[in-house]
C-alpha cells in the first residue's frame, strides 16, 4: 500500500512539473479585446516605425477606393444626379478590394510598415461633352491626385436661314453647304424662304399675313429640297436657326426710302426666334452691260449702283442689338471684278454664275458669319481652278473694308 501510494505521488509530481514547464514556455497570445486594425484610406497613409521583435506578418486590409467624375457639360449619364444650372454633381462609388496589404517585417529591432495599393474604378462614366476624372491614390505614405481630362468629340452644328430672293439663292445654293463641310461642320441645315425679286416690304406683309407665298428651300444633306406654297412661319419653325439673314430686292438695294419696314421685319423675326443672330445681306451691283429693267434707276452705271448700295446700307441698317452685322457680298463681287476675271461674274447681267461669282458669295458668308479663313477650305471646285487666290483676296478685303473697292493685287 505504501509502495503504491508513493508511486502515485511520484507520477502526480512529474505531471505537475511537466505542466509547469509547458506553461512557462508557451508563446504569449493576443488579447481578444485588443483594438482591430484600422482600414487604410485612400486619402491618408502613414509610415509608422515601432520598437518590436515580432516575426513577419501579412494582413489583408479593406480599402475605400474613390473615383470622382466631374462633368463639364449638361448631359445625362448613368451615374450622378443633375443639379441646378445643368451641372452634373460628382458621383462617388466605393469598392472593396484585396489589393492592399500591410506587411510587417523585423529589421534590426524595428518594425517597418509598408502599404501598397491598386486603384480600382467602380464608376460608369457619364456621357458628357467633357469629363474630368480625379483619382486619388496613396504611394509610400503620400496622397497624390491624378487629374485626367477627356474631351469628347463634339458635333459641329450650324443652321442658317435666309429670308431672301434669287440673290440669296446665288449665295447659298451652289457652294455654301460644301464649304461648311470642308470647314468641319457635320450637322448643317440651310434654309431659304424664297420669292423671286422679293423686297423688304413684301417680306413684312407676308410675316403679318402668314400666307403660303414662299417656296421654302432646305438642305440637310448636301442637296436642296423644296416645299411649295410655304408660309413665313413654316420656314422659321423648320429648325432652331443659329443665323437668319434678311436682304433687299436688288432694284431697291440702293434706295433709302425702301427700307422703312426693315426694323419691323427684324423685330418680328427676333420675337419668333430670339436665340438667332440676324444679319443683313448686302447684295451686288449689276454687270455694266446688264439689261435689267431697273438698271436705269442707277443711270445704267455699275459704280453708281454700287456706291448707292453702300451708302444706303450704312444709313439704314443699324448694327447693334437688332442686327449683328452686314455680309459684304456686294463688295466681294466688286473687288473680284478688278481681278483677271474682270466684269464677267454674272450669268445674265445680275445673277451670279455658278462658278466664280457664286463661290465668292458663299465663301464671304462662311468667312464673315463664322470668322473663317479662306485658306482653311479645301473644297475648291474645278470651275474656279486657277482663281481661288483672287477670290480669297477679294473676300478678305471686303470683310476688312466692306464699303469700298479694294483692287486685287
Amino acid at each position: 500500500m505504501n509502495k503504491m501510494t508513493t508511486r502515485l505521488l511520484s507520477i502526480l509530481l512529474v505531471l505537475a512539473l511537466a505542466l509547469t514547464l509547458v506553461s512557462c514556455g508557451r508563446a504569449p497570445q493576443p488579447d481578444d479585446n485588443s483594438a482591430p486594425v484600422s482600414d487604410v484610406s485612400t486619402t491618408t497613409t502613414e509610415d509608422s516605425t515601432t520598437e518590436s521583435t515580432t516575426t513577419a506578418t501579412t494582413e489583408d486590409v479593406s480599402v475605400d477606393n474613390t473615383t470622382e467624375d466631374v462633368s463639364a457639360d449638361t448631359t445625362t449619364g448613368t451615374q450622378g444626379t443633375t443639379g441646378t444650372q445643368g451641372t452634373t454633381k460628382p458621383s462617388t462609388t466605393k469598392a472593396t478590394c484585396k489589393d492592399t496589404t500591410r506587411t510587417t517585417a523585423t529589421t534590426t529591432g524595428k518594425v517597418t510598415e509598408t502599404t501598397a495599393q491598386k486603384t480600382t474604378e467602380g464608376t460608369t462614366k457619364p456621357t458628357t461633352t467633357t469629363t474630368t476624372k480625379r483619382t486619388k491614390k496613396t504611394v509610400t505614405g503620400k496622397t497624390t491626385t491624378t487629374t485626367t481630362t477627356e474631351a469628347a468629340e463634339e458635333e459641329k452644328t450650324i443652321r442658317i436661314l435666309a429670308v431672301g430672293n434669287s440673290f440669296s439663292k446665288d449665295a447659298m445654293h451652289n457652294h455654301l453647304y460644301q464649304i461648311l463641310e470642308s470647314a468641319g461642320y457635320t450637322n448643317i441645315i440651310l434654309g431659304n424662304l424664297y420669292i423671286g425679286g422679293c423686297s423688304i416690304d413684301k417680306h413684312w406683309n407676308n410675316a403679318l399675313s402668314d400666307m403660303n407665298s414662299y417656296e421654302f428651300y432646305y438642305n440637310t444633306s448636301g442637296s436642296w429640297k423644296t416645299v411649295a406654297d410655304a408660309s413665313f412661319s413654316r420656314g422659321l419653325n423648320f429648325a432652331e436657326w443659329d443665323i437668319i439673314t434678311v436682304q433687299q430686292a436688288s432694284p431697291d438695294s440702293g434706295k433709302p426710302n425702301s427700307y422703312s419696314n426693315l426694323t419691323k421685319l427684324v423685330d418680328w423675326i427676333r420675337s419668333k426666334k430670339p436665340r438667332a443672330d440676324i444679319y443683313f445681306h448686302m447684295t451686288w451691283a449689276y454687270q455694266q452691260d446688264s439689261t435689267h429693267s431697273s438698271f436705269p434707276n442707277y443711270n445704267k452705271d455699275q459704280m453708281t449702283m454700287y456706291n448707292a448700295i453702300c451708302s444706303t446700307v450704312q444709313a439704314k441698317v443699324s448694327i447693334g442689338d437688332t442686327i449683328q452685322g452686314v455680309i459684304p457680298c456686294g463688295t466681294t463681287i466688286q473687288n473680284l471684278r478688278t481681278s483677271s476675271l474682270g466684269d464677267t461674274l454674272t450669268a445674265d447681267g445680275y445673277h451670279l454664275k455658278d462658278s466664280y461669282g457664286d463661290y465668292a458669295a458663299a465663301l464671304t458668308w462662311y468667312c464673315y458669319l463664322l470668322n473663317g479663313k479662306p485658306e482653311d477650305i479645301s473644297y475648291r471646285p474645278y470651275s474656279i481652278e486657277g482663281h481661288f487666290d483672287e477670290i480669297a483676296e477679294s473676300v478678305v478685303n471686303a470683310i476688312k473694308a466692306p464699303y469700298k473697292v479694294t483692287a486685287c493685287s
